[in-house]
């Protein structure tokens, strides 16, 4: 057994609630170790293969856990005390991801979040005053070129959202056009004793897939968010129907597909009938390759403005960006590495400076081995139809 499958077999087993035996030698028990972190899912390997973890590694993993979990209690509580407040200023936004896909584990503090997603539909300004006076720091993103900022008190890290997806792709910008509707239907859920407004299910089905989808395009898709689609797919009742339709709309069918395969063979979900079968396995090995939200390698976040542009290019001869644009991007988009580039577009050269010292003494980022990381996964694309 490989440890990429011992690693995917422990998710499995924590799902269905059982436990696992493993018969590993040291070097892997300690790479099994490494890919859960970088998953974050260390919580439910330890939970599954416990049992058979040599004592002193059992010992390490099992303090670790136990400071995640407790952590994971800590920011829960804060955030819902915080959303009862914004309540009372008359601010309500839409709740996605996190504490609300960690309503469907039967662990739910296993399933950490390191930061909680918020949508404001309007009035951001207001929203991000409130923050501020409760004593929240903000980045002040520019909101003609981001989507999102972070908002961080005592450990609690709130995303704030304007728009949902970055306007500043034309592929992901247009997804954009589902907020109307998702606001139209929105329900509310009590967590713990907090009213919470959420997008209706099959709404924050969509929003996984196309949020599991922005971030197979920039630099990889985790093997949790497979995870929270299966258990979303397995706790509600999904129109499957309008999934597929506004899968097929956004170009992403055939990798909500594979999403589906993943999600069947793994993690106990039932394959929707009208999509069209796909292999999740180049997907399940990317994603492995990219840690959570593909953050693993610095080489996998450089390599992203390849295959950002190859899902804006329509030309299919320009698809292929040459190494020099890749050390040599737009001010856009690299603000959010450099903020200081929002004020400032004349410090664009000691940027690409920054970047190319990055590409020089990081081992695994190399321009090189962007240039191949980002040209494999451009063929990721196509395989799975994005382009």
């Amino acid at each position: 057994m490989t440890v990429n499958e011992a690693f995917l077999n422990c998710i499995s087993a924590f799902i269905k609630g059982k436990k696992l035996t493993l018969e590993l030698d040291a070097a892997q028990w300690r790479e099994l170790v490494k890919t859960a972190q970088e998953q974050k899912m260390l919580p439910m390997v330890f939970e599954a293969a416990w049992d058979s973890m040599p004592d002193k590694l059992r010992a390490q993993v099992r303090h670790i856990v136990k400071q995640i979990a407790v952590g994971q209690i800590y920011r829960t509580s804060e955030f819902l005390k915080l959303y009862s407040e914004l309540a009372d200023e008359g601010i309500t936004p839409l709740v996605v991801k996190g504490i609300v896909c960690r309503t469907t584990y039967e662990k739910p503090d296993y399933r950490a979040s390191a930061d909680e997603d918020l949508y404001i539909h309007e009035n951001y300004e207001a929203f991000r005053d409130v923050m501020q006076s409760r004593g929240f720091s903000t980045d002040n993103a520019d909101k003609s070129t981001a989507n999102e900022e972070c908002l961080c008190r005592n450990g609690l890290v709130i995303e704030g959202h304007w728009k949902l997806f970055p306007s500043s792709q034309k592929q992901l910008g247009k997804l954009n056009e589902l907020s109307e509707r998702f606001w139209q239907r929105a329900v509310r859920i009590t967590v713990e004793g907090t009213e919470l407004l959420t997008l209706e299910p099959t709404d924050h089905m969509i929003f996984l897939l196309l949020h599991a989808y922005k971030h197979f395009i920039f630099s990889g898709v985790g093997i949790r968010q497979m995870c929270d689609i299966a258990q979303w797919a397995k706790h509600y009742d999904i129109d499957w129907q309008r999934v597929h339709n506004v899968m097929s709309t956004a170009n992403a069918e055939c990798f909500a597909a594979a999403i589906f395969d993943a999600a069947e063979k793994y993690f106990g979900m039932a394959f929707p009938p009208m999509f069209e079968r796909a292999d999740s396995t180049a997907l399940i090995n990317d994603a492995l390759d990219a840690g959570i939200y593909g953050s693993a390698k610095l080489s996998r976040s450089h390599s992203a403005l390849m295959t950002l542009s190859a899902v804006d290019t329509k030309d299919e001869s320009k698809r292929n960006m040459p190494i020099a644009k890749s050390l040599f991007p737009s001010r856009e988009s690299l603000q959010g590495t450099y903020p200081w580039l929002k004020k400032n577009g004349a410090l664009l050269p000691a940027a690409w400076g920054a970047r190319i010292i990055k590409y020089l003494f990081t081992d695994d980022s190399s321009a090189a081995e962007s240039v191949r990381l980002g040209n494999s996964r451009i063929k990721l694309l196509k395989q799975y139809k994005i382009i």
